[in-house]
Order: structure tokens, then sequence, then C-alpha cells
């Protein structure tokens, strides 16, 4: 018997590992991989999410960004802000999921590398897990393994919304690395329900296009043609191109069952305005770890998972929703209005940072637009000019 499984080992499934094992908590961990293995991503970690790191997570930040660019459909048209600390942090996703798992495993927990689980069925007070390496019983299962797992179906969890991202990574010289190292720029208006980016790493450049409805968009093309805009035509021959789902959720849903529960891109709980993930597998596997914790005293129901995200994560992650829905339908339109009003994008920026809630830039954007429209009504009935 084993207290808890955890299916999946990246930044989520390592953590509520780690911090489970401190617990005295028997923890297995099942990842397909072998580790390090490659993933696609940015690699970008807002401010908010370090607090959930362990202590010496400092000499894994391969670059700490202190100025966005936000840019309209014309690459011409852009606003540049800087912030006094950085709001972005910058990680090797290989380096830095293998850290994580090791931290984990050091604690206490069990890591089974290169076992992909095939199964999971009720029994008893708990779920079998099979494996393709053999069959193993749990009080506790967390499901961890990403927008692409199984757990998710096999528990019969309800699926959330899938969008897409394509990316390549491209070695630059140290000059060109100069230009960028800085900044984190990011394109909204020419990509439907989506944006582009471009994130330094040295020494190479992250760049990458990703849609929220992305069916049918031809993603391919337009990140060869992104890095054409960015890097130039030879910069775009030969790229390996990788990609990966962003799922996420229009509405809040159950991700807890009595012996259950679902942490990160395995529940959906990818940013819809940002596509930013590991804050919100961070943030979910630490309430996990603590649902487990206090139903493992008295083999208790995990049920109590679901509102401890109503009360903690669910709320910002409702208005960051509420956000894109509002804001990817009409691109150009609140490009332009952000541009005009940086005050927006700095709000943006101290949100990422931990230093404001997501509802607070709603309500500034509310008021940006709701001065828009007096200004143009004063305009149609002969008022003041701008």
């Amino acid at each position: 018997m084993i207290d808890v499984i955890i299916v999946g080992a990246g930044p989520g499934g390592s953590t509520a590992a780690r911090l489970l094992a401190q617990s005295g908590i028997q923890v297995m961990v099942f990842e397909r991989e072998s580790f390090p293995r490659i993933k696609p991503c940015g690699g970008g970690l807002t401010s908010r999410a370090l607090k959930f790191l362990p202590d010496d997570y400092h000499q894994h930040l391969a670059c700490e960004p202190t100025r966005w660019v936000f840019e309209g459909r014309d690459p011409h048209q852009f606003r540049a802000v800087s912030t006094a600390t950085p709001y972005s942090h910058i990680v090797e996703r290989q380096a830095f999921d293998e850290w994580l798992l090791s931290r984990a495993e050091a604690a206490g927990a069990t890591i089974h590398t290169q076992e992909a689980v095939t199964g999971i069925k009720a029994e008893g007070q708990g779920y079998r897990v099979l494996t393709t390496r053999g069959s193993y019983w749990t009080r506790y299962l967390i499901g961890a393994d990403g927008g692409r797992g199984v757990t998710a179906r096999l528990l019969g969890f309800s699926r959330p919304s899938n969008g897409a991202a394509m990316e390549v990574e491209v070695l630059v010289s140290p000059e060109v690395f100069e230009t960028w190292k800085d900044s984190v720029n990011i394109s909204i208006g020419k990509y439907p329900w989506g944006y582009a980016w471009v994130i330094p790493r040295r020494p190479i450049l992250n760049l990458g296009v990703g849609s929220f409805r992305a069916h049918r968009l031809p993603l391919r093309r337009l990140l060869i043609d992104w890095v054409n805009l960015k890097l130039g035509h030879e910069a775009s021959q030969h790229l390996n191109i990788l990609a990966h789902p962003l799922p996420y959720r229009l509405h809040s849903a159950s991700l807890a069952k009595p012996r259950a529960v679902l942490v990160g891109d395995a529940a959906g709980m990818m940013d819809a305005l940002s596509a930013e993930g590991i804050y919100s597998a961070l943030f979910s596997a630490t309430l996990a770890a603590e649902t487990i914790r206090e139903a493992a005293a008295d083999d208790g129901s995990l049920l109590g998972y679901n509102q401890k995200l109503a009360q903690s994560l669910w709320p910002d992650l409702h208005a960051a929703t509420k956000v894109g829905l509002i804001f990817y339908p009409l691109p150009q339109f609140w490009t332009k209005l952000f541009l005009a009003n940086p005050s927006l994008i700095e709000q943006y920026l101290r949100v990422a940072q931990g230093k404001a809630p997501y509802s607070s830039l709603v309500a500034m954007g509310r008021r940006a637009l709701l001065t828009k429209a007096h200004l143009y009504h004063g305009l149609n009935k002969g008022g003041p000019s701008l």
C-alpha cells in the first residue's frame, strides 16, 4: 500500500511530492519520460510563483528581465515598460524540472521515471494504478501529468478547453542576445485569439506563437513568419519546432474526488489571458499537498480541495478568463487602448509580480474604456478636442 501516488513529474507533481514527503507521507511519483527531458515552454516564472519554490531557486534563474515590450498589429507601434524589480524570471525547463524532482526525491519521495500509467481503477478506499511495469495500490492520487496526460480522462474529470502553441529556440550571437537580454517581447493583434513572444535565455532566444483557439490556425507558418520578422530569414532555416497544448477553463469545475485531485495543466488551470501555467501548477500542488495532509490524518476525503481552490486560485483565474474573453475577440481595439494607457500594462505587471489581484486590472480596464467612450461621445456632440 502506498499513501499517495502522483502521476507526472513536472513542477506541480514534483512540488506536491516534496511537500508530502517532508510531512512524512509515503509518496511515489510516476513519469512516462526520462529526466532531464525536453519540455516545450518559454520558461517564464512570474514573481508570484517564487514563493512556492525551495529556497535555493535563485541558482536556476537564467535571466530576469525588467523590460516588457507590448506590440500591436504593426510592430512599429509598441509600448515598452520597465520595472524596478524583475516581473519575470526565466528558467531552462530541462534543468529546472530535474532540480524540482531531485528535491522531491531528497525529501523521501520514490521516483519512477520511464514508467507510464496505463490504467486507474477505483478499488476499496483508494485506487489501483496500472503502469507499463506493474500494478500499485494507493490511498490517494494526484493527477499532475499535464494537458496531454491520461489521469483526468481515466478518473472521469471534465476536460478543459485546449489551445495550442508552437515554439523554437534559436541560438544567437552574444551581440544579438545583448539587444534582447533584459526584455520580454509580446505581440498581440495579428494572431486570432492569441499572441507571439520572444523570451531571452542565454545564449538562446525562445520564440513562439500561441492561440487559445488554434483549430485550423496555421501556427507553423505564423511562427516562421514571426522568427523572420524578429531575427531575419536566415534564422528561420532548419528550425526544431516544438508544440504544446494550452489547457484552460472558461468556468470552474470540480477537480477533486474523495480520493483524487488534479493540479496544474492536468486540471486546465492555465491563465486564459497570458497562458502562464507554472504559477497555477505550483499553487494548486501546494493546496493538494495541504489537503492530503489534512485528510490522511483520519483517512478522510479530498473534496475540501475544491473549496481551497475557490477561495484562493479560482478568483484570479476567473478574472483572467473574463479579461481574455473581452480582449481576444477585439485585439486591435484593446491593443490600441493598452498602448494609449501604459498604466494598464503597468498594472498587469503588478499582477504578475503578486502585488495586485487580477480584479484590479479588470477594474482599471473598465475605467479606461468608460473614459474613452465618454470622450468619444463628447467629440460627436461637439465637445472639446483631444
